[in-house]
């Protein structure tokens, strides 16, 4: 039976960087996104295991590591009134004809007043 050893999984397994690849990496806040390394002409996107933050940390083709970018996220939720984001076919009816009615009475205004149509 093989030994297992508590700190086996203290650090997931990374993707193999390759040449002008894009890849994400989870981290211990800012200090582990400053410390983890990047291969030449990579851009890791480094997400915070505690938080609402990741890094975009790169190199260019000589590996000179570039500024590290940080960055907010948050969920955007959209809000449905009335626990619904639809009409029924009746309410859209009534819109539609309380629509013609008022097209209706401009278009008669509108007459009376220049004799436009």
């Amino acid at each position: 039976m093989p030994a297992y050893s508590p700190y086996m999984y203290m650090n997931p397994p990374q993707p193999a960087p390759s040449e002008g690849g894009f890849y994400t990496v989870l981290v211990n806040g800012e200090a582990g996104a400053a410390a983890y390394p990047v291969a030449s002409g990579n851009t890791v996107m480094l997400m915070d295991f505690e938080s609402n933050k990741f890094w975009l940390k790169s190199t260019n083709v000589n590996g000179i590591p570039q500024q590290l970018r940080s960055f907010s996220f948050k969920e955007e939720v959209q809000e449905i009134q009335n626990g619904r984001n639809s009409v029924t076919r009746d309410e859209f009816v009534t819109l539609s004809n309380n629509v013609n009615s008022l097209s209706e009475s401009v278009n008669k205004l509108l007459r009376e007043l220049g004799g436009h149509d």
